[in-house]
């Protein structure tokens, strides 16, 4: 009995310690492993934080200047859960403000519990009156306003709201640009729900090493260029009427970094737009047309499979099987050599280049040596609209590809990083966009990863490209990009007018590639209109403008 008794106790004894020791392995995982995490839900369910600025990091050029415009502008904010005496504060604002914003106030107080900017853009003087009130349950304070009038870069930055980034570089960099430590209009309240005393409504930055900072991305874009570029778009008329419908690339020649890109028509980042306004139509990809035509020269020199002295037959029409092709009046012009073929756009010449010399694949390398089908590297993998090269399975498949038909596809922002590599000597950059991820304070948190530059041609057959592609443009002769000629400088480039169909009916976009000063070139600009008819007629004559505006900043 008295055996059978002790057994007992000792089980009691052990089944005893072992809940004490769960219940201090509980406490002290509560308190001790989980006390700050639970300490802070405890202040969060008693705290409303309402930020006084957005959540996000800027977006700057490479000069430190602010592409968003971002406008300081002053709010009232509303906290239902501090307010007493509903009438007497609607009389007071009414006083300071007018019946109408005292309304609205009492509006959101009525269908809301949480807190909330009700007010934005109130006056320095309003301020200050609704400020000298001390009512409870307000506060004025700056809200910012991301988007000013005189944002630069639109489609290109994009837009965001309070899901985050939608669109541009605020979608592509959102996880670096969001954050959660800005400051905070705060009010604390007791266990109750009531406010605490000695001032429930206070400003704090909060340091919670959970939350991430906004961080601010910095860009290669130069404002100054972006301003004029966009400022000569905005003059020029689309060829068929209304607004203009384009992108436009500026380069730096030497690094393959872009200092400007625009596209047309613009939107208004703080306001819903359409797919055609919101669509960058500088990295859209567009039939070529005849700015393929240097590509494919280059690739052919490079080859050994022409030389440079060598002449073509310009016949105006080229018969292959069933099929035709045309010179641009279908005019025959007799020989010609490689650089008269390229200022002339001469298709048949380069039918004789593309498929009796190189055959399909060729060409396609061609293509795939100057960076066409693949990103440029200046967004995020997956960011970049790219079209894949063409498949081509006939004869005739591949001589429309030899002077850029046939589905070939590139972006203004792609060509543009083609006709660097022809500009500086043969080696193809990756467009560098984001230069660096910086901490507010300036510390670097990260530097986008990119290929590495590759030559494409050597220094021998670019300089023929670039003598042909000079030849395009000089006055007086013969070439088809002669309304880009710059005075006193002169510029070098390729027009293009690729036939295509837009809404089932033919169309055709007008292009001009090339880049200025003539000799030692320093920058690269590609012009595209989307059914802009002629190249040399539309899209030459704008990137004369804006090589004249850029010339007139130096």
């Amino acid at each position: 009995m008295r055996i059978r008794m002790a057994r007992r106790v000792l089980w009691l004894s052990v089944a005893a310690a072992l809940c004490l020791t769960a219940l201090a392995a509980r406490v002290f995982y509560l308190q001790v492993m989980q006390g700050p995490a639970l300490a802070r839900q405890a202040i969060s369910q008693r705290t409303e934080r309402l930020p006084l600025q957005m959540r996000r990091g800027a977006i700057y050029d490479r000069n430190g200047v602010a592409l968003t415009d971002p406008q300081s502008v002053l709010g009232l904010a509303a906290f239902p859960r501090l307010f007493g005496d509903t009438a007497a504060v609607a009389e007071s604002l009414a006083d300071a403000l007018g019946e109408e914003a005292a309304a609205r106030v009492l509006e959101y107080v009525r269908r809301h519990h949480e807190a909330g900017w009700v007010i934005e853009g109130l006056s320095p003087e309003a301020a200050e009156r609704v400020a000298e009130l001390g009512l409870p349950g307000l506060a004025v304070g700056p809200t910012g306003r991301r988007y000013g009038p005189d944002s630069l870069a639109r489609h290109l930055v994009g837009y965001a709201n309070a899901l985050g980034g939608q669109t541009g570089l605020e979608f592509a960099y959102d996880a670096e640009l969001r954050g959660e430590n800005v400051p905070h209009l705060t009010a604390r309240y007791d266990g109750r729900g009531g406010p605490l005393p000695g001032g429930a409504l206070q400003v704090v930055l909060p340091l919670d090493p959970v939350n991430k900072e906004p961080y601010d991305l910095h860009t290669s874009i130069d404002a100054r260029i972006q301003r004029v570029v966009e400022e000569e778009m905005d003059r020029t008329g689309h060829p068929t009427g209304g607004p203009l419908r384009a992108g436009v690339v500026v380069m730096d020649a030497a690094t393959g970094e872009p200092l400007a890109i625009a596209s047309r028509p613009n939107y208004d980042q703080a306001v819903w737009a359409g797919e055609n306004e919101l669509r960058n139509r500088a990295l859209t990809p567009y039939e070529t047309g005849s700015v393929f035509k240097p590509l494919v020269a280059a690739a052919a020199l490079e080859a050994g499979l022409i030389a440079p002295d060598e002449q073509f037959v310009c016949s105006g029409t080229y018969r292959l099987g069933d099929r035709t092709f045309r010179d641009v009046d279908g005019t025959p012009q007799g020989p010609v050599t490689l650089r008269e073929a390229i200022a002339r756009s001469c298709n048949t010449a380069f039918i004789q280049i593309g498929y009796e010399r190189m055959g399909g694949d060729a060409v396609l390398e061609a293509a795939r040596l100057f960076g066409l089908g693949e990103a440029t590297g200046a967004l995020p993998p997956g960011h970049e609209p790219v079209a894949p090269l063409p498949e081509p399975h006939y004869g005739g498949d591949v001589a429309q590809l030899s002077f850029g038909q046939g589905g070939l596809k590139a972006s203004p922002l792609q060509v543009a990083r083609a006709y660097t590599a022809l500009a500086n000597g043969g080696t193809l950059h990756p467009a560098r966009l984001v230069t660096a991820v910086k901490r507010t304070d300036g510390a670097v948190v990260a530097r986008p990863r990119l290929e590495p530059a590759r030559r494409v041609v050597s220094r021998a057959t670019a300089a023929e490209l670039q003598a042909a592609l000079l030849a395009a443009t000089v006055p007086g002769g013969e070439g088809t990009g002669q309304a880009a000629w710059l005075e006193g400088v002169g510029a070098a480039g390729k027009s293009g007018s690729a036939d295509t169909v837009m809404n089932g009916r033919p169309a055709t976009h007008a292009w001009f590639a090339g880049w200025f000063p003539a000799q030692r070139p320093r920058y690269v600009v590609v012009v595209l209109i989307e059914d802009g008819r002629s190249g040399g007629t539309f899209a030459a004559p704008l990137f004369r403008r804006i090589a004249e505006r850029i010339l007139e900043l130096e």
